[in-house]
């Protein structure tokens, strides 16, 4: 396997090289030219039939030209198009040290292949090398939705010093006509590989250099300069005359042709267990030779290859570790006739391939030999065990395509339909929904006695619970599950996930606290259990975020992203992606968390439909703070979407009627708010967020009545209480009493945006005490932005982008309560200086003051400029 650059999907390393051309080819210097000046255009096509000598062509080239060059053989796995990349990224590393893991990175983290792509060509773009080549050989076997789009844009888009050579059966999907139009195309076709008369009798007389002249001639005037047909008709003349037999027939029909050349011409009088071990490992393109003994059922089966590729029966070995190949024709041919003769041993020879494949840690190979072999059950139930780690690998196009090739019927009786509805969550919610629905309904009928079944029902019950939002119900259908079924959760491949299903809950509950005892139970559980531990270190970041632990949650991020971006959990860079926002936000940064709450809006993640809902949520938050009504809506309806598409439970509803509240409060629609606080599901938001709308229309002693009823379950849920309380107590001194503890307490904990969105009134009361907290975290408060409205209609964008990098930091300070002196300490600069800044700002902009210019800058913050990425946009 290749590990040239970190963390690559597993590439053989013989895809990565060319193999060695056999002693009897026949060196053609007029196709070496000819190849030489077609690889001076960007882009080469070497398009041709099976068994044209395409390969061996390009095998001949590359041991002869002084280019550095790279090579890569396509096979059955690069039908994903995320393993497709990966394996060019392989092989482009090769000749371009250090390119291959940004893009990488996209592409395992579920990103656009264009933008992976885009990254590389900026990669390759940037670096000065004299001309170098990537070969892309047998590109035929992936179709044509796999090899389009991004390739396209790659082979149009190369640096000056890069040539690509496509070699393929077909002519890919690319804009031929137009490359070659613009002179950008070098193509070598069948024609110009046709072996001449000379080249051919060369290549028999070395095959069978018995062969009389006249019969050489003969023979090669029938194979028409076709290569495979010469090899064949070489090793038919030498059976022949071993039997001195007459010339061989000739047929119309081109495989049948084939297949009586195979098997009456060219294996006829080979030894019977050679013969038999090209047979049984004619089921696979490349037979490993582990793989050849558990095919043939003998220990000499690699021995026995050896003695094919000696005996020239279309066997080559590819790798030093003793890998072969046999020629596709000839494969071909063998199974037809394995086919017509013995289904039943071809059946058992998928089979076999199958047991091997799941060994060698191959699933999806495993999974196609065991539909080639009719045991669909056993494939679905393979496919299941393996579609988390696909899925996380950013292979969900494969689970999607495997999933298709079952046939319906393999999900036949509740185990079956068990396996299927695992399947679906990864790449079809709704269907998962559904079949959940479905098959928990008919086993509450039929059974589902067995305490394994009856834990794997429960436990589907409780994921479908949990992805359409109704984490509570997940949570108790999860622990069920995992009672039922006891320490065998730790082999069954649904099982294991209900403990994460528990601390998701935990999570989104806003009650996570690492010394209690239902969060300690689940991590010391799931201790020996790495990759469950990783995703419940996600969770737990995610847990600390929601809670009030921004600093705490950070950590957890940065001592965790790295781990599960090495194990490829997708799930988990989610999570940490959704923490990483919140907390970044929660102690002032929201500049670096807008992309990442902005990349999770527009990312599909059907196993964690929550993160999506929190950061649109988050989002229609951020244009509440900074007075965006049109944002915030669009935000919101964002998440309303959701709600009603994916996530009905009660509660992503409860979440969306918090926000819901907000919102409307801060439009001045204190009726819509009312019936948004009556929606809130939660015993202790509930009150929250009735307090709120009573606090609104006046009524400030039922407000506090309401917050004395509200139960804390976090550090959050206690300053955000604190702080309403601050606003119902009548008593000066109780009032100063519990602003001062809620400070305290949410600096302790690094909570600055949960503060400041309480408006101007608690953050002024709030540095009235300022002697009663600390210094930093007040400073930090200071400078966060506070809530207002900006001028409705107002072109943000087209004003502020005549500002210079100078101005635009200067007027995302100004919502904040820092002084003229303090700003212009903040940018290292004097109080004249900023004047004169603030003068021009105010003349570009079309305002005259600071608190007209602020409000430009809080509707800036909160837009985002769609369509370019992250990491383009200006600070």
């Amino acid at each position: 396997m290749d590990d040239s650059f970190s963390g690559s999907a597993l590439v053989y390393r013989a895809k990565l090289r060319p193999a060695v051309n056999p002693e009897y080819l026949v060196r053609r210097p007029r196709l070496i030219d000819l190849l030489d000046t077609a690889v001076e255009s960007p882009l080469t096509l070497v398009v041709a039939p099976a068994g044209s000598g395409k390969t061996s062509l390009l095998r001949d080239w590359a041991g002869w030209t002084d280019l550095p060059h790279a090579w890569l053989s396509v096979d059955e796995s690069d039908r994903d198009p995320a393993q497709l990349w990966l394996s060019i990224l392989a092989a482009l590393d090769g000749i371009a040290p250090g390119c291959a893991e940004p893009a990488a990175d996209l592409v395992r983290r579920r990103r656009s292949l264009l933008d992976a792509v885009g990254t590389l060509l900026d990669d390759l773009e940037s670096r000065r090398y004299g001309p170098r080549v990537l070969v892309i050989d047998d590109l035929e076997v992936v179709d044509e939705a796999v090899a389009g789009g991004a390739l396209a844009m790659f082979v149009q888009h190369l640096p000056r010093w890069l040539r690509v050579v496509l070699v393929s059966r077909h002519v890919p999907p690319l804009p031929v006509d137009r490359l070659r139009a613009r002179g950008l195309l070098g193509e070598v076709r069948f024609p110009e590989l046709r072996f001449s008369f000379d080249e051919a009798t060369e290549m028999l007389s070395r095959l069978a250099p018995a062969l009389p002249p006249q019969r050489v001639a003969k023979a090669a005037r029938h194979a028409g300069g076709w290569a495979a047909s010469i090899q064949l008709a070489a090793l038919a003349a030498r059976a022949a005359d071993a039997r001195a037999a007459a010339d061989a027939p000739r047929q119309d029909d081109v495989e049948r042709y084939l297949g009586d050349y195979v098997w009456h011409e060219v294996l006829s009088g080979e030894p019977g267990d050679v013969v038999d071990v090209l047979v049984a490992v004619s089921v696979v393109d490349r037979a490993e030779p582990g793989l050849a003994r558990a095919l043939a059922g003998r220990l000499d089966a690699p021995l026995l290859l050896e003695r094919a590729e000696e005996r020239g029966l279309f066997a080559t070995r590819v790798e030093p570790s003793g890998a072969y190949e046999t020629h596709t024709l000839v494969r071909d041919a063998l199974l037809v006739e394995l086919r017509r003769r013995d289904p039943g041993r071809l059946a058992e020879l998928h089979r076999r391939a199958a047991r091997w494949f799941e060994d060698a840690r191959q699933p999806v190979t495993a999974i196609e030999h065991l539909l080639r072999a009719g045991e669909d059950r056993a494939a679905l139930r393979l496919l299941a065990s393996c579609a988390p780690e696909l899925y996380d690998s950013g292979r969900e196009a494969t689970v999607r395509r495997m999933l298709a090739a079952i046939p319906a019927g393999a999900a036949a009786g509740t185990p079956a339909a068990v396996d299927l509805a695992w399947c679906q969550l990864f790449v079809d919610r709704d269907a998962f929904v559904q079949t959940v629905h479905t098959v928990v309904t008919q086993a509450g009928t039929d059974g589902g006695r067995e305490p394994g079944l009856r834990a794997r029902l429960e436990m589907l019950r409780a994921t479908s619970s949990a992805v359409s939002g109704d984490w509570g119900a997940g949570a108790r259908s999860a622990g069920a599950a995992l009672a039922t079924i006891g320490e065998r959760w730790r082999t069954d491949p649904l099982c294991r996930f209900g403990w994460n299903l528990l601390a998701r809950e935990i999570a989104l509950a806003e009650r996570w606290d690492d010394d209690g005892e239902e969060v300690r139970r689940i991590a010391r559980t799931l201790g020996p259990a790495p990759g469950r531990r990783i995703a419940f270190e996600a969770t737990r970041a995610l847990g600390a975020a929601l809670a009030g632990r921004p600093v705490e949650a950070l950590r957890l991020v940065y001592g965790t992203r790295h781990v599960s971006e090495a194990a490829d959990l997708t799930t988990a860079r989610t999570e940490l992606m959704v923490a990483e926002a919140l907390a970044g936000r929660e102690i002032g940064e929201q500049s670096a968390a807008l992309p990442v709450l902005a990349h999770l809006v527009e990312t599909p993640c059907d196993p964690v439909p929550h993160c999506r809902l929190l950061a649109c949520l988050e989002l229609a938050r951020v244009a509440v703070d900074s007075g965006d009504a049109a944002a915030a809506e669009r935000a919101f309806g964002d998440a309303t979407e959701i709600v009603d598409t994916q996530l009905p439970g009660p509660g992503s509803r409860t979440l969306l009627a918090r926000t819901g509240t907000l919102l409307a409060l801060a439009q001045n629609r204190p009726d819509d708010a009312a019936r948004w606080a009556a929606e809130v599901d939660d015993p202790f938001w509930g009150a929250v967020e009735n307090a709120r709308v009573l606090l609104a229309e006046g009524d400030v002693g039922a407000a506090d009545a309401a917050l004395r009823t509200a139960s804390p379950r976090c550090v959050r849920h206690r300053v955000v209480r604190d702080l309403l309380l601050s606003r119902t107590t009548r008593d000066p001194t109780e009032t100063g009493a519990v602003l001062a503890r809620a400070a305290r307490l949410g600096a302790a904990h690094g909570l600055v945006q949960t503060v400041a969105s309480e408006g101007t009134e608690v953050v002024e009361s709030i540095e009235r005490l300022a002697w009663r907290v600390p210094k930093p975290w007040l400073d930090r408060l200071r400078r966060v932005p506070l809530s207002g409205a900006s001028p409705p209609g107002t072109a943000v964008v087209e004003l502020v982008e005549a500002l210079t990098d100078r101005q635009l930091g200067i007027l995302r300070m100004l919502p904040s309560r820092l002084s003229l002196r303090e700003i212009a300490d903040e940018l290292f600069i004097s109080v004249n200086t900023l004047k004169f800044h603030l003068k021009v700002i105010y003349r570009k902009l079309g305002c005259g003051s600071r608190a007209e210019a602020a409000d430009l800058a809080r509707a800036l913050m909160n837009r985002p400029r769609r369509g370019r990425p992250a990491g383009a946009w200006r600070r």
